[in-house]
């Protein structure tokens, strides 16, 4: 992995109009140069929309506010009409953020004024996002100017890389072409052509849910179907190089590759879910086979989805956007990343063999089971000409072990290979190594090579087993080690090398050099690292890779440094590193015992200092203190009218509250009979008469066409519920009582405008409240947050009191009940709503800088919070079922060791008991996933059984 792609929110950087930050936590200058100092790519994608399952696809609210513009020119659903002053306030924002984004192109390198030295990182830019050209292939439903004018903008704005967009599947969108006919003179392409590919959806958001309500739980989900992934992707070559113009030539491209999927409101079961479903090689069996069909270029979406901090989330999706990512949200990296990273190791320690290729449509190896060998690519315009086998384990029967027939032009050989079902790897053929030996074919992984800068000597990292092998060329070769068979057999014009062992080291030496063979387990490649010095970044002085190590949780090189970082677990007893040079670290020490007792291997020991840490990770939280929302001090205003003959709009939109709450009120004398009140609204209501929570609801759908539909169409006039107020109604003998009823609305935030959808003013708030059984029709007053007033517009939860910290506070004192770190309080509907607060100290933050401990808010019971961390709002939960989230990452960014405020907005439809506790993330060894009860601690075992404590790294620092 040698690059990122970098979404820039248009919302988040401008609050209100003609605002615009890049200071802070939007200092992007700031950004691109890390990128730079790591020695990162970037693709840039600041839209201006961006999709990403935010608030209004990235658009900031203000902007939808205008109900006069055309928003990403739509008129209708599946029609759009080109809208000019739309597209100028696009291009107001790409003239604020392309000219600092321009001063990082690597197209610039040659004319930095402020240092010539320095290095750009930007290659390319990402003009929109899924603007499809047409549907089908044939539906034209993007308009050209509308993809034209961004162009332009961007080249105005001093942008020089390659333009691309991506495009939401296999569409033939925007390639560009040849202008040889009239027709062919009205159509617009870009530099690039990439397209999106995601291939397994999670049941309960797979396509047909749209339509149809698949369920909420994942208690009948069946394993996915290898089906699914050789129709989406086995025929990506073909289908894309048929398009001709660019996308006929240029590199094969996709922006967004699938890498995990996203979960929704009202479903049963979490992210952990979701990464059981796709299990562990998912991602790698992806990339692999997309690899195999010549793809060079790809993004992963997402390798960390992390969080949805305040409410910058879209109606797909609440506070968690973990998307059973390789990274979870809390930091780990999951076995599935590991595997991943073998990928990514192999590709790039192939280079230059590996980046272009060419199909060989006549294989050249047939397998004794069916679907387990994919395609066969050969290396292109380079020294060699590497055969690169493509092994991926479909086979229908499962079988694990067949033998593959080599086809070679001195003698056909046979070759065993072990390949567990939905698994992958490529198959080197066809290689010299530097010493000369020529490496006909490899049936087991090869995961790294690594060559010497000045000397015939290379080192390669393999995963062996008994019955898998390397067979070479036949020549003169001595062979010593501790891994290998004692004889090489002999078969056609191959010598076979077999292993008895899984790890320990070979060395084949010739008269011109020595290549050494690296034994690693599954368990030690999982914490495979290698460091890749680029040509580009090291003035073509890079290597590639410089050096290799394992047996630590996590590892990284800073080459400006020269130090690496390590993390490690309590299981990670010490590192090794191979390199042709020995360590700076004297804490390094020659291998000179054990299975890898080898030239270049040098080793050391790791230090656990548990007793720093009491465990597990708990935290006490003090100083409980609550004060009552007083319902009558907001500011409230009368609903406002757009035009003069208009009715007065309930619409939140209409009053800028787009983050959390807006709050309506009406008062009304008790009349002699009964007063109900008809509500229709999106997303979530709580009713109050006189202060008292009488109840609640929520209006939202998976499926088009449905009230609260999270996307596309909403029948706005379906939806309504009834509230009967006749027994909270005040009661006077001598004069009619005055009766407040006050409506809190929810909003799942502003559609995201996706696709070909027109949804992104899909009404919030209420739309209509009617109370019958009065005299006369009531008034109704609104407020809320103007978001065009804060910093940041999506840290709100909607209620003006919420900045106020001189309030009432008081005590909780017997109305919180604390179980060692476990805390319970009382919350009642007769409170209303109530604002909680207490502190905390993050001790393992306090005590050490040496280790690093994620910690975990755990809340439970059916009642509603907005909760705060230090006023960055960081968790909405909904214990009702509107979500299934119970458990909210800690960011560790905006923790301090000391004197931490949580502030919490919470209210309840029912009478109940809450829980809330912080404590570290107790999670399984391979996905990462939490452990929650007593069965699913029982069912934890042998290496896994780590995963009781809570994660936790060690931190060193050595020099290389």
């Amino acid at each position: 992995m040698n690059a990122i792609r970098i979404y820039f929110h248009w919302g988040y950087h401008s609050p209100a109009e003609g605002v615009y930050h890049f200071d802070g936590n939007r200092d992007i200058d700031y950004l691109l140069n890390l990128c730079e100092d790591l020695g990162l790519f970037v693709l840039a994608a600041p839209g201006p929309y961006i999709c990403a399952e935010v608030q209004a696809g990235g658009y900031p609210s203000w902007l939808i506010a205008k109900r006069e513009l055309r928003i990403r020119h739509a008129e209708y659903m599946l029609w759009r009409v080109y809208d000019d002053e739309f597209a100028q306030y696009e291009i107001q924002w790409l003239n604020h953020i392309l000219p600092i984004i321009a001063k990082h192109q690597i197209t610039l390198n040659n004319n930095n004024i402020d240092n010539s030295d320095k290095k750009g990182c930007v290659l390319g830019l990402q003009i929109d996002n899924e603007l499809f050209e047409t549907m089908a292939v044939v539906l034209p439903i993007g308009l050209r100017d509308q993809m034209r004018v961004l162009a332009k903008a961007a080249r105005d704005a001093g942008i020089t890389v390659p333009l691309f967009s991506n495009d939401g599947f296999e569409e033939s969108s925007w390639v560009p072409r040849d202008a040889t006919t009239k027709k062919k003179e009205k159509a617009f392409g870009l530099d690039l052509y990439g397209f999106d590919k995601y291939v397994v959806f999670a049941p309960t958001s797979a396509p047909t849910s749209w339509f149809l309500d698949t369920g909420n739980s994942s208690a009948s989900w069946k394993d996915w179907n290898p089906k699914q992934m050789e129709g989406s992707l086995d025929r990506l070559e073909k289908t894309v190089r048929a398009f001709g113009g660019g996308a006929a030539k240029s590199p094969m491209f996709i922006p967004e590759l699938q890498g995990g999927w996203f979960n929704h409101y009202q479903l049963e079961h979490t992210y952990d879910m979701i990464y059981e479903f796709y299990g562990d090689q998912y991602t790698k069996l992806v990339v692999d086979s997309c690899l195999a069909q010549g793809v060079s270029i790809l993004s992963l979406y997402m390798t960390y989805g992390g969080t949805n901090w305040g409410t910058i989330g879209d109606p797909d999706v609440y506070t968690s956007y973990d998307y059973s990512a390789c990274i979870r949200e809390y930091g780990y990296l999951s076995m599935r990343g590991r595997n991943l990273r073998q990928t990514i190791l192999f590709s790039r320690s192939f280079d230059p063999y590996f980046t272009q290729t060419d199909r060989q449509y006549k294989k050249s190896i047939k397998s004794t089971a069916r679907k387990v060998i994919n395609t066969q690519r050969v290396s292109a315009n380079s020294d060699q000409k590497v055969l690169f086998t493509f092994l991926r384990n479909f086979n229908r029967d499962r079988l694990e072990i067949f033998d593959l027939n080599i086809d070679h032009p001195e003698g056909n050989f046979t070759m065993t290979c072990y390949l567990p079902y939905k698994t992958s790897f490529t198959a080197v053929g066809n290689y010299r190594a530097a010493n000369g030996l020529h490496l006909l074919q490899a049936s087991i992984p090869i995961h790294l090579r690594m060559t010497h800068p000045e000397t015939n000597e290379e080192i390669w990292i393999v995963e062996p087993n008994q019955l898998g092998g390397l067979a070479f060329e036949h020549r003169e070769m001595e062979v010593s080690g501790n891994m290998q068979e004692d004889a090489l057999r002999r078969q056609g014009p191959a010598d076979i090398l077999k292993f008895d062992q899984t790890e320990g080291w070979t060395k084949l030496s010739t008269t011109t050099g020595n290549l050494y063979i690296i034994g690693l387990t599954k368990s030690q490649i999982s914490t495979l690292y290698a460091n890749f010095e680029s040509d580009y970044w090291k003035e073509g002085k890079g290597r590639m890779p410089s050096f290799i190590a394992w047996g630590a949780d996590e590892m990284y090189y800073n080459p400006r440094t020269q130090q690496m970082d390590i993390n490690y677990r309590r299981s990670d007893t010490g590192i090794y590193v191979i390199s042709f040079d020995r360590p700076a670290d004297n804490r390094f020490t020659a291998v000179s015992r054990g299975v890898y007792n080898m030239p270049y291997a040098y080793s050391m020991d790791l230090q656990h200092a548990h007793q720093k840490l009491p465990l597990p990770v708990q935290i006490n939280l003090r100083d409980w203190e609550v004060r009552p929302v007083q319902l009558q001090s907001l500011p409230w205003h009368p609903l406002k009218r757009l035009s003069n003959d208009s009715a007065p709009t309930f619409e939140a939109l209409d009053y800028h509250y787009t983050s959390g709450h807006a709050l309506y009120r009406t008062t009304f004398q008790t009349p002699s009979g009964n007063v109900k009140l008809s509500l229709n609204m999106r997303n979530r209501a709580t009713v109050l008469v006189n202060g008292q929570i009488i109840g609640g609801h929520t209006t939202y759908s998976r499926q088009l066409f449905s009230p609260g539909a999270k996307i596309g169409p909403d029948p706005w006039f379906l939806g309504s519920h009834t509230y009967d107020l006749t027994p909270y109604l005040l009661r006077d003998d001598n004069e009619a009582a005055l009766n407040e009823v006050v409506v809190l609305v929810d909003s799942f935030g502003l559609s995201r405008q996706a696709f070909i959808m027109n949804d992104v003013r899909n009404p919030r708030g209420i739309i209509k409240a009617k109370l019958k059984g009065l005299d006369q029709e009531a008034e109704w007053e609104i407020t809320g947050v103007d978001v065009r007033e804060l910093d940041n517009q999506y840290n709100s939860c909607g209620f003006p009191d919420e900045r106020m910290n001189n309030g009432r506070w008081e005590s909780m004192g017997s109305r919180i009940e604390q179980d060692r770190t476990l805390y319970r309080l009382s919350i009642n509907a007769g409170s209303g709503v109530q604002w909680t607060r207490f502190r905390f100290d993050a001790l393992p933050k306090s005590r050490s800088s040496d280790f690093n401990v994620p910690l975990r808010l755990h809340m439970d019971g059916p009642f509603t919070t907005y909760l705060f961390l230090n006023d960055a709002l960081i968790a909405r939960y909904y214990g009702n079922g509107d979500s299934p989230q119970h458990d909210f990452y800690i960011p560790e960014g905006l923790v301090q060791q000391r004197n931490n405020v949580v502030r919490m907005l919470i209210y309840t439809w029912e009478d109940t008991t809450g829980e809330i506790s912080i404590s570290g993330w107790p999670v399984r060894f391979d996905s990462g996933n939490l452990i929650t009860g007593e069965t699913d601690v029982a069912s934890v075992t042998g290496s896994a059984a780590e995963g009781l404590n809570e994660y936790l790294t060690w931190k060193e620092t050595v020099r290389i």
